[in-house]
């Protein structure tokens, strides 16, 4: 080998080295980074002995993919979850005492305490005040639920701002990467931020992605609709204003295209788009379903009829009323929103100016005697109250709709949607522990495969700086050399 073949040879390995230098400084810089992909130099010989640095980017498309899978489910299941733990939190305190179950049981007690002492206003008033409970549990629970349909609402619309930004995002950032792919650029961080941006659409909506030519990527929702090609699609929704029982939500849009939870996979879809679609639309609807059969029974359990042949007149509401009294909710059919207007009425309450005893006696409409069952104000009468105590326990029939069950009592009823209630929870709860550790274990698995270890990158800059070393060594002979061929030609 002539002296300038290893002068040249010398010269390009120390150029390689300082490459490989600032690549693995590069490294250090970004493992800290959780979508740096470490970057690979490879050492590539060519003519004449001269080496050159080949770069490559360690992601993995298979990890990447199952990541973005799980992360959607994890989406989902973490936003029920939280929707599950807020519903089931409105009866949860002291043993869920204050649930609608619980305080029917109460009441039974006590109209079973009234019946064994019927000329007792104290005990009937303690009654009436059960009852009063009762009312008001169900309308608290109404109101919370609706509450939790305007917030998943709202988060919704937030989900949906969030997610158009981070698909413009993309497109800029897909731009990049295309355009240097085709002019031989170093696209590698353009292609980190785009998987950044990936993870993070992954956790708004489900979504699968295909790679063409030039690393373009297309991205679909798993519905199948087209989020990006080329280009970001809009997707749009509008939020309602106010929810109450028996208000639909509107629906999200990809291009004019409704997406709603029955296109999502998996069994609670994915992203946290569908969680939000489901409790809105599904989870919370059918609980308000069940407190409104609950109250509906209430209403018809207690109703007045008339007692003096020819029975002519209208059954109306007893102790428990609402709003669209005297008349009578449809039997088996669920009276939207019911549970959230049910009350006492103040006839029966004393400090209302009304009187406990019309709870043993009946004639809550004190202008027509007809509905009294009671006529001679007897004080040991006790049949009415024997009367709505079986009921309480009588089996009825409730509308399918409501998903808890049909021809049992309402104490069996009630306790149902809770234990349906609290067994959907804790199936989540369990889908939601098990999603995070996949999630944890995909977000593992990348970060072994792509991600930076500062211990390697310090030992690789070691052996860099020995080799920076020895081929400063090779030059400072070959000019040692040439400086005594000089002299001897001299």
């Amino acid at each position: 080998m002539s002296l300038t073949s290893a002068l040249l040879t010398a010269q390009s390995a120390l150029t390689t080295v300082s490459k490989q230098t600032a690549l693995v400084s590069r490294n250090i810089a970004g493992a800290n980074d959780p979508n740096f992909s470490r970057r690979i130099g490879s050492v590539v010989s060519g003519p004449g002995g001269l080496t050159y640095l080949s770069v490559t980017r360690s992601a993995d498309a298979a990890l990447m993919s199952k990541y973005i899978e799980t992360n959607s489910q994890l989406g989902a299941s973490d936003t029920l979850q939280g929707g599950l733990d807020r519903l089931s939190g409105i009866y949860s305190a002291n043993d869920a005492s204050g649930a609608p179950s619980a305080l029917l049981g109460d009441l039974r007690d006590s109209l079973q305490l009234y019946a064994s002492q019927p000329g007792n206003t104290t005990v009937g008033q303690a009654a009436v005040a059960k009852a009063v409970d009762l009312a008001a549990a169900l309308n608290t629970g109404s109101a919370e639920v609706q509450k939790l349909r305007q917030d998943a609402d709202t988060d919704i619309s937030d989900s949906v701002k969030n997610l158009n930004t981070l698909l413009a995002k993309f497109e800029a950032v897909n731009t990049r990467v295309v355009n240097g792919t085709r002019s031989g650029a170093d696209v590698a961080d353009a292609l980190d931020e785009r998987d950044g941006l990936l993870k993070q659409i992954s956790g708004e909506i489900g979504i699968t992605t295909l790679t063409r030519g030039d690393n373009d990527m297309v991205v679909f929702a798993q519905s199948g609709v087209t989020l990006f090609e080329g280009s970001a699609r809009t997707v749009s929704f509008t939020p309602t204003s106010a929810f109450s029982a028996g208000t639909s939500g509107n629906q999200v849009y990809v291009d004019g295209v409704p997406l709603t939870h029955d296109t999502f996979q998996q069994p609670y879809g994915t992203g946290r788009l569908s969680g939000l679609l489901q409790l809105r639309d599904q989870i919370a609807p059918d609980y308000q379903n069940q407190l409104d059969e609950i109250a509906r029974s209430l209403v018809s359990m207690f109703a007045e009829k008339d007692q003096i042949p020819p029975l002519t007149l209208p059954t109306v509401p007893g102790l428990f009323t609402y709003a669209g009294a005297p008349a009578m909710p449809a039997d088996g059919t669920i009276a939207p929103g019911i549970a959230g207007t049910i009350k006492v009425s103040s006839a029966y309450i004393l400090s209302e100016g009304g009187n406990p005893a019309l709870l043993r006696d009946g004639g809550t409409v004190p202008a027509n005697p007809d509905y009294v069952q009671n006529p001679d104000g007897s004080a040991g009468y006790s049949a009415r109250l024997q009367e709505l105590i079986g009921a309480i326990s009588a089996p009825r029939g409730y509308d399918p709709a409501a998903g808890a069950g049909n021809n049992k009592s309402l104490l069996d009823f009630s306790a149902a949607s809770i234990s349906l209630l609290e067994a959907k929870r804790q199936s989540v709860t369990q889908t939601n522990e098990y999603n995070g550790i996949l999630a944890s274990r995909a977000s593992d698995a990348i970060s072994n495969v792509s991600g930076v270890n500062i211990d390697t990158e310090m030992a690789a800059m070691l052996d860099l700086e020995h080799s920076y070393q020895a081929s400063a060594k090779i030059l400072s002979t070959i000019d040692n050399m040439f400086k005594e061929l000089l002299q001897a030609a001299s």
